[in-house]
């Protein structure tokens, strides 16, 4: 029990609390969190853990409340009590757990701050939208609430009207949000005030960081420090402005800026004292009878004075302990510190729990600024409640209790809401929202799409979608923006005139009717109504527009009106008209084919002639565009007369065109090239040369004439074809997969399909557990890789041709570096030399460059074409000129630049020297680049040198040896600067641009990857994401929920249904009817009748009226499955969704429903199924009908429903039981039922059927019913197999399974198979039914057939007279019998009673076995599977004995070498592997080279196969590879089926698979056993030993190797350990619970509600304790951790308390006291978690007090409650060894008026006094006292204990005169202590015993009484001055003595020790006290000294004596 004070302001109303004054009211009661401040405010009244009474709060000064913060007490002088300054107006209000006290105002904690607003809340305009309505009754928009509506704006907004998104209009309003922000000088979420006040935020001395996101730092200007800036830095400085010097000298200096700068108190150093620590202290040496014995003394100008010592107080001759905590600022400490005393006047300060900080400074630990939110979750709030103080809630989205937060998924709630486009998504913390999905807009609730999707779904656009679908436009209505899209009905569409329908329907003319009700903007009926009748809208098809009519606000548009206006599309708006619109014939609109252009462009008919005759004109139509490059006639004649040939071939017309671009004349850039349709080798380039553009040679004269694909461009030459390209081209082929050949065929993205010979294979597959083998087809696909090259010749990424002539390259004379990587540089041969190798080296001459020249000093005349002749130079001849010229034969007639020369026959001539031209007499220098540029290259420079010689020099642009000047390329150095992803193409010397390369897009310079994706989705499917990476080829993938090659994806069956106009009728009734059982994740089959299937039936109406279309629906759908096409050849039934079976026929190669619906179109697959589509509705053969009224269709009750569909016995069950009332219950509807039918029921065994419709067996019957209703839930079949679990009134969970085989697709069973549901979705008005065919066994509860047998008994023979009885336990039958019996030796005739005994007998009922009667394996009604017999009834052990052939726990397999479902023996041969097993054919799977049924005829010839076969498959005949049993695949590639993915391999449910190759391992799991395929849970309780449990407890069978233990009645305990329940007894009402006499007993336990238990949690939060520390945190507490059983008796006394907490024992719990769904599921009794093997977890926990009686002393007595005291008078009155001073005492009252006084302070209550009592031995009966004597025995100044009894210690007494204290002791000085061997002596009397503690004071037993002094007399002058002197003589003297004796004799008096530590602790309740609350009794400190008489002590002889005869005198 916890126990507290509490202080409250007495009110009327609670809310009185919020009315203290108007800024604590606006705190408190106007804002949400006012709630925690109020929080605060209570807890600042409580003090826990405390109960204080009067006495309690006189004596302490403060005490620390549950808001952690002190409040005061104090006292006025008419004894009025204050708390916080505020009167107390009634006291010591007892309550069972404390006590309360009633003020007269409100406490109010520092922390609340009322004076001014805390908050100072900004605000913002935001722009909310109203609601969104129709846009002509736009005034009926509707703005939010606290918002006000803007004038004059609107915006568009999408609402659904007729099920349609209707684009409308709305409001624009304004609202102003409310911004929280803090005032100036507060912090935090809760606007907390800043450290050292709101006013002046950190003292003045620095900057807060406040508002909402601030934590309340100071940022303490220079010079300061602490938590709000209140002391200074420099620890020597103090004031305001720290700017003060300390006046502390040898001590710590007070620096706060408040203080005075003294020292703090204790601080002293050794030998110091003072306030300043200036005051230098010694020991007293001789002086030391004159100071206390705490006393020092100090040395002041000469001048010795007594000092108390540091931790003592007084003037030096009096000393008393100080209690540094006792001032007011304790110590120095921070308001909210505790002062905490260590010693000796010493004390530390430690801040409160809650605050921070070293005591001296502490700040408030705000638990919502620490980083984890002092254990909050991170979905929680934290909300400061006070210092260190904090609750936890859930943010809005989640709940829990702030420690544990979990998300409400309110799609949960939201089921139905969301619209089917959309899902419900966790879209941020804690907010789940309907989401419209990728590419969709809306709300969630409501989503539409693009025009194209809306088309889709849109009803009315059935016919109109059928166009759009055929003209392949869906694209443009999905990309294009801003349409508006003028859809006739369905009814416009019939009403269509037969040839218009017939000229506008073909290939050729749909698109231009579809483009003509398109139109080029969005126009909602509002934009319409606002344009005029002059105003025409443009339609998309080119040219064209339709006509507007508005008039009387009625819009036409070409005579249409629009039937249903503004439905929205993410793209557009679409409108509904009365009309097809229909263009004029003669505008179809569109462009011109190829063939038809070119006919209109006369001067190239002979191109088109040949485009005809190699019929070219339907492969270039084919690609998505193309740009032809066509020569017109004269071009083309010309050229053939040039060529002189007779045509042009095809190539050269093939070269003329490039596909798939459409190149407009902006499109081609100079020095770009394209490949032509003859591939990449071949390609044109573009050039503009003077403004003229050109294609190669050929200048482009006529542009830019469209066809509808394309572009043509007119050419005025002939395009000759460049060979300058071979690349080569690698054809790579691949085999795919085989397949179906009925599938279409893919070859992966590049490839193309082989049409050639199809390969033929056998596919096999494995379903529902049967391999198919199939004939498949393995198409083959081809790609291309081209890998790019130059032709020789060529070189450079253009192909240039090298340096040489055209077809020989460096001339002949070397190799050119040729290649797409080449240079084109020449590598000439030995001999030759220059750029194209065209000449010799220097030196050499012939036609090979291998002549060496022999001219010595002349010309030779070298190269090519030279023959090696030498021309002489002057002075030389000679054939070489070797010999020199000396004698001139010509006499001097020759040039100078001539030799003289002989001819043969002697003749001397002259001829001009080399480089020389003349006749020799006159010669000339010869120009060598005169003629022909000296034999330069026209691109070179001719400079001439020496005489005949000259250089050639390229010209600028141009690089080569002069000779061959070449044009300088820049494209090849660095790409000529193009970016890398660019074509350089050299157009001049040194001359080149750039062009970015097909795919990118730029300048050249810098070219961008164009992204594939961005246009038309890369050509993927609208629901893919294309990914382009350039580096690779672009990828096409499904968008998630997806699913498909890329290409073509498909979403779920909704939207899949959406896509196809064939099944959209059935969608529009799904629809229409919110029915979305093929909205989950399936797998599910459905069968759409197409729209022919709908219009012929014309019941619709009717079924809709009557209610039965879903249920129609319904049974076109399966669940469970996706059935493909091929899946239905092979089954013969199938389950509906709605239940009853659909027959499946295959005939005639078509599949048939019920032999009348055909599937017509099949296998669409989807994400969650697969859709055929069938040419009838099917009717199911049950159907529940529902009454009709006015209001349409009304569900009817459970019990009629029940009537009507063969459930009345289940139904009456119910009722019976009472449970009729709980399914009826709101509380728990909807429910969802399982009932048996009568004829499940019937079929029950008769003893079944009497255990449990025998009215005493109720009870287990009612829990029979509870497992077959599920509350809160009305669950769908759809639903049923994706519920993990299905938790039953009962309290066991259902479990819900597929059908897993060929014989049960689409059926449903519940608990392993047990049952099956027979009929599904009977709805009643509270929930959903479904009919099963069993009773549901839970294994909890078993299948029992207890029977009772009567047996007859016959009474004692008795005395007729005697009333004849039966034996106990019988009954008496009716019939009395004669018989006879012995008396006394004497046959007596008498009379018995005849009798009867009904015996119960347990007993399970048929299939069912064991002491908790469990299902036999096989399930009771088929025990073992029918194949075999089970051990059952209620000694059986369930083990199966399986007939012949069969195996397995429940008989369920066959023996190895059997199959089928009778286990036949196989008859394979050895080379054949048989199909076994229960669900096998028995076929013979042959190996390689056998045949025959059985395997048993061996090949003549093996059979090849090539490629090789798997090894996991045989060849067969005819080169067919064939997989064998369990894999699948083509035969070259086979896999092991997944066995365990299918119905988990065959194994159990409960069992786990494992799959190594194609052998499946089952193993059953934990809790079951069995042998994998059959697995039964494992029941200990079965075990023989109760499954662990008590002989006293029943054990319970709670789940698969699960028992709860339970006690019996009349015993306690957790049922492994029972006992025998004890009533508790009052322990007060024996011998008052050993309290004393005078106090109040309480039993704890017997009056706690908990009987001692109690739950503790950690301060830190929930669960924060591991085992050691809750022990300790219960021993803190003066408790033991609980033990079960403990708990267990609090539980029975109604203990609930919903929190896990640690028990003896190791073990985990907590009690429940009634049924609650949150808290331990509605179990009643112990929550055991049981023993936990980790001991560091964290739980709370239960705690048990030791302490089980409270004893507490009555009014006016004191103690522990087993000792207690009364007043001073009965304590006397008590003690036999005071009886002659109490007589004294009692005859002084009787004679005085002063006696009756002195008696009358020893009984008040109010009095603090000590009395010294002589006992019986000093004080004899003959003395006799007077009453001054009497009276001087009693000090009333103060209760001083004996300790504080010290030497030299004055007492004041009631005379008004003082008592010494003094000591005496052993031999040896000591310094002063408390030890055993003093005795302690008041006016010379030892003090015997102490310590007597009364209620009022203490008694002290002296050994003699007390001598009062006489009053004093008047004395003379002269005679008290000699008094004085000797007293001061004797003084001296006395002195000199004492100090010798305690310096070398210490004396040792024995006395007895009469304290003990009870007599210690007596604090008044007897409870766990707080540290900081002092006991009243005994820790008071010492008062200071009372005021000195008006007398001289020492002038009294009688008072010098009473000095002398101390401990002194007895030296």
């Amino acid at each position: 029990m916890i126990k507290i004070s509490l202080f409250y302001r007495c009110c009327v109303k609670a809310d009185q609390i919020c009315a203290i004054c108007i800024g604590l009211k606006k705190v408190l009661c106007s804002f949400v969190q006012g709630a925690w401040k109020r929080l605060e405010l209570v807890r600042y009244h409580i003090v826990s853990y405390a109960q204080l009474e009067v006495a309690s709060l006189i004596s302490i000064e403060h005490v620390k409340t549950m808001a952690r913060q002190f409040i005061y007490f104090n006292a006025t002088s008419n004894g009025q009590i204050l708390v916080n300054g505020e009167e107390t107006e009634e006291t010591d209000i007892v309550a069972k757990n404390g006590r309360i006290y009633t003020l007269a105002g409100v406490l109010i904690p520092p922390s609340i701050v009322p004076i001014l607003p805390h908050r100072c809340d900004g605000g913002r305009s935001e722009i909310k939208m109203g609601t969104c309505v129709k846009c002509s009754v736009f005034y009926r928009s509707t703005c939010p609430g606290d918002s006000k509506p803007i004038a004059f704006s609107r915006r568009r907004c999408v609402y659904e009207a007729l099920s349609y998104p209707t684009t409308g209009c709305a409001r624009y309003c304004n609202v102003t949000i409310k911004e929280p922000k803090c005032c100036k000088g507060f912090y935090g979420p809760e606007c907390n005030q800043c450290p050292g006040g709101f006013s002046k935020p950190c003292s003045g001395n620095g900057q807060c960081v406040d508002g909402m996101k601030g934590n309340g730092t100071c940022i303490c200007t220079d010079g300061f420090q602490g938590s709000h800036c209140q002391f200074c830095s420099d620890p020597d400085k103090y004031g305001p402005q720290c700017d003060k010097k300390c006046l502390c000298v040898y001590g710590k200096c007070d620096n706060r800026i408040d203080s005075d700068g003294i020292c703090l108190a204790g601080s002293c150093k050794s030998g110091y004292a003072g306030k300043l620590c200036d005051k230098q202290i010694v020991p007293c040496g001789p002086f030391v009878q004159f100071c206390h014995a705490h006393a020092n003394c100090q040395l002041s100008n000469g001048a010795m004075s007594c000092v108390c010592k540091p931790g003592y107080e007084g003037d030096g001759t009096t000393c008393s302990e100080v209690n540094p905590c006792a001032s007011l600022a304790p110590g120095g400490c921070d308001s909210n510190a505790e002062c905490i005393k260590t010693g000796l006047g010493t004390h530390t300060c430690v801040c409160q729990p809650g605050w921070s900080g070293n005591g001296r400074d502490c700040s408030e630990i705000n638990n919502c600024l620490l980083p984890n939110f002092r254990g909050c979750h991170n979905n929680a709030t934290c909300i400061y409640v006070g210092p260190g103080q904090n609750d936890c809630e859930c943010k809005e989205g989640f709940r829990g209790n702030g420690i544990e937060c979990e998300p409400i998924n309110s799609c949960l709630e939201q089921n139905g809401k969301c619209h089917h486009l959309a899902t419900c998504q966790f879209v941020s913390s804690g907010v789940w929202d309907c989401v419209c999905a990728k590419g969709y807009e809306g709300d969630g609730i409501i989503c539409y799409g693009s025009a194209a999707d809306e088309l889709s779904a849109l009803s009315e656009a059935a016919g109109f979608n059928q166009w759009v679908n055929e003209a392949s436009i869906n694209t443009m209505l999905s990309v294009t923006s801003n349409l508006t899209i003028l859809v006739p009905s369905l009814r416009a569409i019939e009403n269509m005139d037969q040839d218009e329908k017939a000229f506008w329907m073909s290939k050729n003319n749909i698109a231009t009717l579809l483009k003509y009700h398109i139109l080029v903007g969005a126009y909602r009926l509002a934009d319409l109504q606002n344009l005029s009748s002059s105003d025409m809208l443009a339609t998309s098809l080119h040219n064209n527009f339709l006509h507007l009519s508005n008039e009387n606000e009625n819009i036409t548009i070409e005579g249409a009106n629009i039937v249903v206006g503004d439905i929205a599309a993410t793209n557009g708006i679409i409108h509904v008209i009365d009309k097809v619109l229909t263009p004029l014939r003669g505008l179809s609109g569109t462009l011109p084919k190829l063939l038809a252009r070119l006919e209109q462009m006369p001067d190239y008919s002979i191109f088109r002639g040949y485009v005809i005759q190699y019929s070219l004109a339907n492969e270039i139509e084919a690609a998505n565009t193309y740009t032809v490059f066509a020569p017109n006639n004269d071009a083309i004649e010309s050229y053939l007369r040039n060529k002189k040939s007779a045509t042009l071939d095809e190539d050269q017309i093939r070269y003329h065109v490039v596909l798939e671009e459409k190149l407009l004349k902006n499109d081609m850039h100079n020095g770009m090239h394209r490949e032509t349709m003859l591939g990449f080798s071949y390609q044109v380039g573009f050039f503009l040369h003077n403004g003229q553009l050109y294609i190669n040679e050929a200048p482009i004269n006529y542009t830019n004439i469209a066809t509808d694909k394309g572009v043509i461009h007119g050419l005025g030459k002939i395009l000759e074809i460049q060979k300058n390209r071979c690349d080569i081209n690698d054809t790579v082929m691949t085999t795919e997969k085989c397949n179906l050949c009925s599938y279409r065929s893919r070859c992966p993205p590049g490839t193309k399909e082989f049409l050639g010979e199809k390969k033929y294979c056998i596919y096999t597959e494995n379903f529902m557990g049967r391999t198919s083998i199939h004939i498949g087809c393995q198409p083959k696909c081809i790609k291309t890789i081209i890998t790019r090259e130059c032709c020789a010749g060529f070189f450079g990424q253009q192909c240039q041709p090298c340096p040489g002539k055209s077809g020989n390259a460096c001339f002949g004379n070397g190799i050119c570096l040729d290649g797409v990587n080449g240079t084109g540089v020449c590598e000439c041969e030995e001999g030759f030399n220059g750029t194209a190798c065209e000449k010799c080296i220097e030196g050499k001459y012939s036609r090979n460059c291998n002549q060496e020249c022999a001219c010595v000093h002349g010309k030779c005349s070298s190269g090519i074409e030279g023959d090696g002749s030498c021309e002489c130079d002057v002075g030389w001849r000679g054939v070489k000129c070797e010999s020199e010229i000396k004698d001139d034969a010509c006499n001097s007639t020759c040039h100078t630049s001539a030799n003289c020369l002989l001819k043969p026959g002697g003749t001397a001539y002259c001829k001009c020297a080399a480089g020389f031209t003349g006749n020799g007499t006159h010669c000339t220098v010869i120009d060598a680049c005169e003629t022909s540029n000296g034999g330069c290259s026209v691109k070179a420079e001719c400079r001439k040198t020496t005489p005949g010689n000259r250089v050639c020099v390229c010209t600028t642009g141009y690089t080569g040896d002069g000779i061959v000047c070449l044009e300088i390329n820049p494209c090849l150095e660095n790409n000529g600067g193009c970016d890398r992803n660019a074509e350089c193409t050299q157009t001049g010397p040194n001359q080149a641009v750039c062009n970015c390369l097909k795919g990118y897009s730029g300048d050249g310079k810098t070219c961008t990857y164009i992204n594939l994706c961005l246009s038309n989705n890369g050509g993927c499917s609208e629901s893919a994401i294309c990914n382009d990476t350039e580096l690779t080829e672009r990828t096409c993938t499904c968008k998630p929920d997806y699913i498909g090659d890329g290409f073509k994806c498909r979403g779920n069956i909704y939207q899949e249904l959406l896509k196809d106009s064939n099944t959209t009728d059935f969608y529009f009734h799904l629809k229409a009817l919110a029915l979305k059982d093929i909205a989950g994740s399936g797998p599910f089959t459905v069968f759409a009748p197409n729209k022919e299937a709908f219009n012929s039936e014309p019941k619709i109406k009717d079924w809709i009226v009557n209610g039965v279309m879903p249920q129609i629906l319904r049974y076109h759908m399966v669940g469970c499955a996706g059935l493909l096409y091929n899946d239905l050849t092979t089954i013969t039934n199938v389950t509906s969704l709605q239940g009853d079976p659909i027959l499946v026929t295959f005939s005639q190669n078509s599949v048939y429903l019920n032999t009348k619906a055909k599937i017509i179109f099949s296998d669409t697959v989807s994400t969650n199924g697969v859709i055929h589509i069938i040419d009838k509705i099917l009717l199911p053969q049950h159907m529940q009908d529902f009454p009709k009224k006015e209001s349409g269709i009304e569900w009817e009750s459970l019990k009629m429903v029940a009537a009507k569909q063969g459930y009345i016995m289940f139904s009456n069950l119910l009722e019976n039981a009472g449970l009729m009332n709980v399914i009826n219950d709101p509380l728990h509807k909807p429910v969802t039922l399982f009932w048996p039918t009568d004829e499940a029921l019937r079929a029950l065994p008769k003893e079944q059927q009497d255990f449990l419709f025998k009215k005493s067996n109720k009870d287990k019957l009612v829990q029979y019913l509870r497992f077959h209703v599920v509350r809160d839930a009305k669950i769908l079949a759809c639903e049923l197999p994706s519920s993990n679990s299905l938790k039953t009134l009962q309290g066991s969970d259902l479990s819900v399974k597929c059908g897993d085989n060929n014989n049960s697709i689409g059926d449903l069973f519940l608990n392993d198979r047990r049952c099956r549901i027979v009929q599904r979705h009977l709805e009643f008005d509270g929930g959903i039914a479904y009919g099963i065919d069993c009773m549901l066994m839970d294994p909890t509860l078993g299948g029992r057939c207890d029977n009772f047998i009567t047996a007859d008994f016959t009474g004692d023979c008795v005395g007729c007279y005697n009333n004849p009885k039966c034996p106990t336990a019988t009954k008496p039958k009716g019939g009395i019998q004669k018989c006879k019996y012995q008396f006394y030796g004497r046959s007596l005739e008498g009379c018995r009673q005849d009798c009867t005994m009904v015996v119960w007998i347990a007993k399970c009922c048929q299939g069912y076995y064991g002491r908790d009667c469990q299902a036999c394996p096989g399930g009771p009604e088929t025990p073992c599977n029918n194949h075999g017999s089970c051990n059952d009834g209620y000694s059986g052990t369930g083990e199966c004995k399986c007939n012949s052939g069969f195996n397995g726990t429940s008989c369920e397999l066959c023996l190895p070498g059997r199959y089928g479902s009778d286990c036949k023996p196989c008859r394979c041969k050895a080379h054949g592997q048989c199909d076994e097993g229960i669900s096998g054919s028995g076929q013979c799977f042959c190996e390689t080279g056998w045949t025959g049924r059985f395997c048993e005829t061996k090949l003549a010839l093996l059979p090849v196969c090539s490629p090789n076969c798997s090894s996991n498959a045989v060849c067969k005949e005819n080169n067919m590879c064939q997989c064998k049993p369990f894999y699948e695949g083509d035969g070259i590639t086979c896999t092991a089926v997944n066995l365990c993915k299918q119905n988990n391999g065959g194994c159990h449910q409960n069992s786990k698979c494992t799959q190594t190759g194609v052998k499946v391992l089952c193993s059953c799991q934990k809790g079951y056993t069995g042998d994998g395929r059959t697995c039964l849970p494992i029941n200990l309780c079965a075990d023989g030993l109760n499954g662990g449990c008590h002989e006293h407890a029943i054990c319970t069978m709670t789940g698969p190797d699960k028992r709860k233990c339970e006690c019996k009645d009349n015993y306690v305990g957790d049922g492994v350990d029972c006992t025998v329940m004890q009533l508790p007894v009052d322990r007060c009402l024996q011998n008052n619970g050993q309290c004393h006499a005078d106090a109040n007993c309480a039993d704890l336990h017997f009056q706690d509600a908990t009987v001692g238990v109690f739950h503790l949690r950690s301060p830190q939060g929930q669960y924060k304790l591991t085992y050691e520390k809750a022990k300790a945190a219960c021993t803190d507490e003066g408790a033991t951790i609980a033990t079960y059983n403990q708990l267990s008796y609090a539980q029975k006394a109604q203990y609930h308390f919903c929190a896990a907490g640690w028990l003896d024992s190791e073990r985990v719990g907590y009690p429940t006291a009634f049924s609650s769904p949150n808290c331990g599921s509605g179990f009643v009794g112990i929550v055991d978690y049981g023993p936990r093997a980790n001991l560091s977890e964290t739980w709370d926990v239960f705690c048990y007090r030791v302490k089980d009686v409270n004893c507490t002393c009555k009014t006016g007595y004191v103690g522990n409650g087993f000792t207690c005291s009364g007043n001073l008078l009965q304590v006397l009155m008590s003690f036999p060894m005071l009886t002659n001073f109490l007589s004294e005492v009692l005859v002084y009252s009787n004679s005085s008026t002063k006696g009756r006084e002195f008696l009358k302070y020893l009984t008040n209550l109010s009095t603090r006094a000590t009395l010294f009592a002589p006992n019986n031995n000093g004080l004899r009966e003959n003395e006799t006292l007077s009453g001054r004597d009497i009276e001087y025995h009693l000090s009333n100044a103060s209760t001083v204990f004996y300790e504080d009894l010290t030497n030299g210690t004055t007492l004041q007494t009631r005379i008004g005169k003082r008592l010494l204290i003094t000591y005496s002791r052993g031999q040896g000085y000591q310094i002063p202590t408390m030890k055993k061997n003093e005795t302690r002596y008041v006016d010379g009397k030892s003090i015997l015993e102490w310590d007597i503690i009364a209620s009022n004071g203490v008694i002290h037993v002296i050994s003699e009484p007390l001598k009062a002094p006489p009053p004093p007399a008047s004395l003379h002058a002269g005679y008290g001055t000699g008094i004085f002197f000797a007293i001061i003589l004797v003084i001296g003297i006395v002195a000199f003595v004492g100090y010798s004796y305690f310096r070398f004799k210490r004396r040792n008096i024995s006395f007895r020790y009469f304290k003990s530590k009870e007599d210690i602790d007596v604090t008044a309740l007897d409870k766990p006290r707080l540290s900081n609350i002092t006991n009243p009794s005994y820790e008071s400190s010492t008062p200071p000294p009372p005021p000195e008489p008006a007398y001289d002590p020492f002038a009294d002889s009688d008072e010098q004596q009473l000095v002398m005869s101390g401990p002194h005198d007895q030296f």
